[in-house]
């Protein structure tokens, strides 16, 4: 869809950082994202005056997502100018709100520039009467290259199951176009979200906005492709519903009502669909061979592609398993002879990535993995608080005073840990050490990206538990929650480390400190479980080859088998005991 002005990309203000962003092609596609800083005052007022209308508080006008196909002539963009300048600039879809003096001072200096703008004051409330939407809704569908093939009217959907099988993400990116918090009177933004799997990608962009105690809204704009066939699908989904109505629903379904109304996720089930289309092109001359071809372009330096060599694609395994990482014994060569020859895709994939791509390259791969990888380790020590649904209901505390909640599985019914947020975060902790241990003997260039998204991922989860198990609203209480784990983290690591090189002793104590709270009642052999596990763990993920690992197959396991190892008597206790009974 052509935008008005009938233009393409972001060219119409591009500031003197705009750059070419950084681009993948795929099977022929090739898709570009930028993110830039938000604009600043002169591109603002040439934008302002270009659009007749005001921006948003906050404008990323340099920021833009594309999907192009040379052979064909294909493109579609989005930007951020034309996205605005599909927002209504009659004021007949204007929303009104009974505030007041923040609502009009901010905006009366915002729209200074902007002709025909009047208030007019009614008893008790002042209306704000505005020539455009000043909610910034959008129905932007994307702006079409010249020349570009058309969509057509198509009752085809975009194939959601293809979606959800488990292929490995190459490109993901998520770039902000623009956001206003109208005066607090609520939120409005528009973003994109795109990501490339091997056969074909979807790129999101969603238009939210929440007008507190008036309406909800969410517009969706879905482009699908796939590589194989060239089929391209564009799905627009409009669906809104009054505030309270909404409230309403949350509320009697037990949710936190705020914190739910800050995460159009959580409130896209809940709005009915008001509009809604259906389009797709394709033509043959978009068909690619079924080969895996891909090059990564790199945009830090001169723009050299790196191509990947095809790789004919293969029928998994009617069965796969993931790799077990426990403290077991080795397979003997005969066992490892008598299993069946497996091949993944996304193994291999993994593999030729990791030995030929360039680093930027590699922290798609890593960011997909990673991500899989920390919801594993979240895993062995995961808990529920069933009362943080039901605000008249108080949560259990511990004598400490933490949210006690219910868990399952050996941290907790074994070894007797509390199942609270500290205790998922050690034990979270520890099996990400077990990870980070293994990344570094990745190559130097890429390590340091698989630390960190392994952290970026931990955060996320650790924020979203606050949020939806502990009620933690306020955003500032958080961010202090979330700077003491990482002040933790780095303490438990140099900890770790130590106790590896130095012996079991002191990891003992680095686990006894970190994981049971230097608890003087503790159980040591529980202790002594632990750090045989790890012992176990490490030697485990040795026997992992890098690509299995970058495919995120993993499964840990639990010390629970540790305990004959814990009560044997080792070589040197052994040795002391014979020399005292000698000596008697």
């Amino acid at each position: 869809m052509a935008s008005k002005s009938g233009t393409y990309i972001t060219e119409h203000y591009p500031s003197a950082a705009a750059d070419a962003g950084q681009s993948i092609i795929a099977k022929g596609f090739k898709i570009t994202t930028r993110k830039l800083p938000i604009l600043k005052a002169e591109p603002i007022e040439k934008m302002t005056e270009s659009l007749g209308i005001a921006p948003p508080e906050m404008i990323f006008g340099d920021n833009m997502v594309s999907i192009e196909h040379a052979a064909s002539g294909f493109g579609i963009n989005f930007n951020t100018y034309d996205a605005l300048d599909r927002v209504d600039k009659t004021g007949h879809s204007m929303l009104q709100v009974a505030h007041s003096k923040e609502w009009q001072s901010t905006r009366s200096v915002l729209r200074f520039k902007l002709k025909g703008v009047r208030e007019k004051k009614h008893e008790g409330i002042t209306e704000v009467v505005k020539p455009f939407d000043w909610s910034y809704s959008t129905d932007y569908k994307g702006t079409l290259r010249p020349g570009s093939p058309q969509f057509q009217p198509s009752t085809t959907p975009i194939p959601v199951g293809l979606l959800k099988r488990p292929d490995p993400i190459q490109f993901f990116d998520e770039v902000m176009l623009y956001e206003d918090e109208m005066a607090d009177n609520g939120i409005t933004m528009l973003s994109c979200k795109i990501r490339v799997m091997p056969e074909r990608l979807l790129l999101l962009c969603r238009f939210f906005m929440r007008l507190d105690n008036v309406l909800v809204r969410i517009r969706d704009t879905r482009v699908y492709v796939e590589f194989g066939t060239g089929e391209v699908i564009r799905e627009y989904q409009a669906k809104e519903e009054k505030y309270e109505v909404v409230r309403e629903k949350l509320a009697s379904a037990g949710q936190d009502v705020p914190a739910q109304f800050r995460d159009p996720n959580n409130l896209t089930d809940l709005l009915p669909i008001v509009d809604r289309t259906l389009e797709r092109l394709i033509e043959s001359r978009y068909a690619t061979p079924d080969v895996y071809n891909l090059h990564y372009i790199s945009t830090t330096g001169p723009h050299q592609a790196v191509k990947v060599p095809p790789i004919r694609a293969a029928k998994a395994p009617a069965v796969t398993s993931s790799v077990s990482v426990a403290s077991d014994n080795p397979p003997t060569d005969e066992q490892s002879s008598q299993r069946p020859a497996q091949f993944s895709p996304a193994r291999s994939i993994a593999q030729e990535l990791r030995k030929r791509a360039s680093v930027t390259t590699e922290t798609y791969v890593a960011y997909g993995a990673c991500e899989t990888l920390v919801k594993e380790c979240a895993r062995q020590a995961a808990y529920k608080i069933a009362q943080a649904q039901d605000k008249n209901v108080d949560i259990p505390k511990t004598k400490d005073g933490e949210d006690l909640g219910v868990g399952e599985g050996w941290w907790y019914e074994r070894l007797g840990l509390p199942p609270t947020f500290n205790t998922w975060a050690q034990v979270t902790f520890l099996h990400m050490y077990f990870l980070t241990c293994r990344f570094r003997v990745f190559p130097p260039a890429y390590a340091p990206i698989w630390h960190q998204h392994l952290l970026d991922h931990f955060f996320f989860l650790a924020e979203d538990r606050m949020t939806t198990q502990h009620g933690m609203v306020a955003g500032s209480v958080r961010s202090k929650y979330l700077k003491d784990l990482f002040v933790q983290w780095r303490g438990l690591m140099a900890g770790y480390d130590e106790g590896l090189v130095k012996g079991d002793a002191v990891l003992a104590t680095a686990v006894w400190r970190n994981i049971f709270k230097a608890d003087a009642d503790v159980d040591f052999r529980g202790v002594g479980q632990v750090v045989s596990y790890m012992r176990g763990v490490l030697q485990g993920l040795e026997r992992i080859k890098d690509e299995e690992l970058a495919a995120g197959d993993v499964v840990f396991g639990d010390p629970g088998s540790e305990m004959d190892n814990v009560l044997s008597r080792s070589k040197m206790m052994g040795t002391l005991v014979d020399v005292k009974e000698q000596k008697l």
